[in-house]
This record gives structure tokens, sequence and C-alpha cells, in this order.
């Protein structure tokens, strides 16, 4: 949410991000209900903005449609803050009705307030004559200082939302890479980072191999030979490591497995099971280990931020 305001009040700063679009009911009930003037559980109206409920049932095109939207007015308030902060530098002469609103109110010291209105068109008003002006000063202070809380909330809940759909990613990977690998399942023409074409061509290969997320938390599917955890390793335990990767394929085509973790590898790989070879970093003992949730989640993500 950009704030959009003249920089002399500090206050007015804060209240831009509440009125945004003056003329927005669910907005001026949230406002009610926090500041006293309703009855109305002020509890439900932060979680009803939150969540976008309205109390009608939206479809998916409905949802699609809103998501353009709002896509839409993020990047006119972007490109509304910008002209602001020229007009406030002397950069840019105030031209449209709006600017001379917010180039007047910057020179005479008085707080604004910018939103777009009904038509999609941006506006600018005096505070004293937004939304705003009907609650007292107390009101506008509590006002502020517990959208400054929702802010954090928000945050709190997206965060949690992102590490949950990271988990259930990397929880029914490998499972599709043996449906796919096994004919169950048919395989997609195509998939974020080609995840399921290299993993399915790896485990029909019989090769140890990686199943993680990117930096974008897209999953991807990584020969191990390559895998980043594996140069991690000390050079010791990294060149053992190394060495049975790169050998196990054979291992496995010759039919010579006589460890134990030679012997677990080949079975994971006649059953096409994406599998992934690991050393214990004490005993320097290599184990096969199947490319399951618990395997391959990072600490990080096993339990949420917030």
């Amino acid at each position: 949410m950009v704030s959009i305001t003249s920089p002399y009040d500090a206050a007015a700063r804060g209240a831009t991000n509440l009125l945004r679009n003056s003329s927005n009911s669910r907005n001026s009930g949230l406002f009610d209900a926090l500041s006293g003037a309703t009855t109305e559980s002020s509890g439900q109206a932060v979680f009803d903005i939150l969540g976008g409920h309205t109390g009608e049932t939206q479809s998916i095109n409905g949802i699609l449609q809103k998501q353009k939207i709002d896509n839409a007015k993020s990047s006119i308030y972007r490109n509304a803050a910008a002209r602001i902060d020229y007009i406030q530098q002397g950069k840019l002469e105030p031209k449209s009705d709006w600017e001379k609103v917010v180039g007047y109110a910057m020179k005479k010291g008085l707080p604004s307030v910018t939103f777009i209105d009904d038509t999609g068109n941006v506006q600018s008003q005096l505070q004293s004559e937004s939304a705003l002006a009907k609650f007292n000063t107390q009101q506008q202070t509590r006002l502020l200082e517990t959208m400054d809380q929702i802010g954090v909330m928000a945050q709190k809940i997206q965060a949690n939302a992102t590490n949950d759909s990271w988990l259930a990613k990397l929880k029914g990977a490998g499972n599709d890479l043996y449906l796919v690998a096994n004919l169950v399942l048919q395989p997609q023409k195509t998939t974020p980072n080609n995840w399921e074409q290299t993993g399915v061509l790896l485990v029909n290969n019989g090769q140890p191999m990686k199943i993680s997320l990117d930096a974008k938390g897209e999953l991807q599917s990584t020969d191990q030979r390559y895998d980043p955890s594996v140069t991690d390793l000390p050079e010791s335990l990294r060149t053992t490591l190394l060495t049975a990767i790169r050998e196990i394929p054979d291992i496995i085509h010759n039919g010579t497995a006589l460890k134990q973790w030679e012997l677990d590898a080949a079975n994971f790989a006649q059953s096409k099971v994406p599998y992934y070879l690991d050393i214990d970093p004490i005993t320097r003992v290599i184990s096969a280990k199947e490319n399951k949730s618990d395997n391959i989640t990072p600490k990080f993500l096993k339990s949420t931020p917030y």
C-alpha cells in the first residue's frame, strides 16, 4: 500500500494508508469499528479486511478480476507517489487538478489525501475534507496505531501462508515423480524449472537426485552430483559421497550391490522411487534415502515463522 501525503504531517502520512479510497464503504466500516463509532466487532472487521471478505460468495473469475484491478491500482498509486515526490522536490510543475491540490497543501503545510475515485482517476483533497475528518484526535491516533498493527499482522499471515504453500509442494513432489515414472500419472508437458521432466529422467536412469525449492519457492530436480548441499560438506566427506554418487548407477546396472546402502539404492531404482545418498558426518556411513518430505524439507520450513 503506497503512502501518499504531504510531508509536513506524520499523522497524515499514516492517514493516507487508511484513506487511499475514501469512498470505499468497507474501509469506512473498519474505521468506525476501530474507533468505537459502532458496536461492530473490530476484530471481525479487521479479519474481513485482511481476508477480503465482503459477505458475498466470489467466483474464481471474480477473484481473478479483483486481482487485476488491485494490481492496476497499485501501479497507479506508485506512479502518483513518484509524481508527488517530484513535486515536493520542485522537479515537476503541478498540471492536473489533483497535483495542484497536493502542491497547494505542500505550500501551506497542510496534510492531504490522495486516492483513486470510482472512475479510476487519481484525486486529492485536504485531509480536513476527507472521511477521517469526522473522527476526533484521539480516535485518529487509535486508528493509525491499529492500522500499523494490522500491517504487521498481514505480513505475518502472508509469511505463514507462503511457508505452508512451500511445505505442500515438497510434500507431494516425490510421490508425483514416482507415479509419473511408474506410468500411473501422465507426465506434464512443462513445469516450472522443468522439475518433473528432469526428475522423471533421473528416476528412470536410477540416478541419485534431490528435490528442493529454488529461491522463488518453485520445485526443482537436481542430479545429486551437482547438488549445492554436497559442495558444502567438508572436503573428505564430499569426496567420499561424490564417489558413491558417481559409482552407484554402474553398481545397480551391473547387479553388484553388496553394501546396505547399495542394496537400498538398487531397490529404490528398481521401484523407480526418487532417492538420494547421504553421509553421516560422524560415522561417515553412507545411506540411501527417499525424496520424501521429512527428508527434503529444510529445518526453517518445518515450523511456521509466526
